[in-house]
């Protein structure tokens, strides 16, 4: 049964599966031209990954990061999900498989071109040089050109104008996390005027040493970006985190494959994680319909 959420074009979507149900979709049945606007997505198609002289890390993964919508990666330590997102972001080649943005090979795109629809978060950033606040926030303007305002809306955005001229490593490791949500969000944040053309985030436990109201407001700003077109995909420890904010859920096991993808209800199942985590996880809904996950000695 098709699913309907609110999209940032003030239509509809049609999600069946976790995907978008081109051929059911009322207003792209009737408005062809809009389809490559509304369905753009990052593909990865059967690939395959290992390290030099090591296992396979990834074993024929198959997922989508449709445009307008968070996508959480989850699964156990050492099953691949930062190298999956490395993968989609181009920082790594595939041994086999193929990695298409909008249909284009992803390898085929010019660094800086691809720098104009894709952000990328690491989990825990490190730099060369200790850069202000400010600088590295400007990183984000590398291939958009040199809108200053852009950078002071995302220090403020992120609580991070009193501090903007403090060097980066001086800085705590949550606080370095807030200054690469802030350098993404210069890089890829639709403009208010649409010049620019909707794209990806993909993001690394992007919170994961951020205190509670921090990584509240940094899923907020995802949320955000995703109602506003862009695709996100992001690898998630917490579970109830990625249930709460994500439409969409890709699950990995420990050998690096793909056991589910879906909508969190469809593929975030008890039975699902539990086999991937080797450990039995309960799913409990609250009164506010906010799911929390659990796991427990039996």
């Amino acid at each position: 049964m098709a699913l309907e959420r609110p999209n940032p074009f003030g239509l509809h979507t049609y999600v069946r599966n976790g995907s978008v149900d081109r051929h059911t979709h009322p207003y792209l049945v009737n408005h062809s031209s809009l389809v490559y606007d509304l369905l753009m997505s990052l593909l990865a198609k059967q690939v395959t990954f290992r390290y030099a002289g090591g296992p396979l890390v990834l074993d024929q993964v198959s997922c989508e990061i449709p445009s307008g919508s968070i996508t959480a990666i989850v699964g156990p330590n050492g099953g691949g999900k930062s190298t999956l997102i490395r993968l989609l972001a181009g920082l790594r080649t595939p041994a086999s498989g193929s990695i298409t943005l909008d249909d284009q090979p992803l390898a085929s795109i010019a660094p800086r071109d691809r720098a104009k629809r894709m952000a990328f978060i690491e989990q825990r950033p490190d730099l060369a040089f200790d850069f202000t606040v400010r600088r590295v926030v400007g990183f984000g303007l590398h291939a958009i050109g040199n809108d200053q305002n852009r950078i002071d809306h995302a220090l403020e955005r992120f609580e991070l104008a009193d501090r903007a001229d403090m060097p980066y490593g001086h800085l705590s490791v949550g606080q370095q996390q807030r200054v690469s949500m802030a350098r993404a969000w210069v890089q890829i944040a639709p403009t208010a005027n649409g010049s620019n053309q909707p794209g990806y985030l993909l993001a690394d436990e992007p919170c994961s040493a951020m205190d509670p109201k921090h990584t509240l407001q940094s899923m907020i700003a995802l949320r955000e970006l995703a109602d506003r077109g862009i695709g996100i995909a992001v690898v998630i420890h917490d579970l109830s985190t990625a249930a709460r904010w994500a439409d969409r859920a890709i699950v990995l096991d420990q050998h690096g494959t793909l056991v589910a993808q879906g909508t969190p209800d469809e593929a975030m199942s008890e039975s699902v994680l539990s086999g991937v985590f080797e450990v039995a996880i309960r799913k409990h809904t609250l009164a506010d319909g906010q799911c929390v996950f659990i796991p427990t000695a039996g």
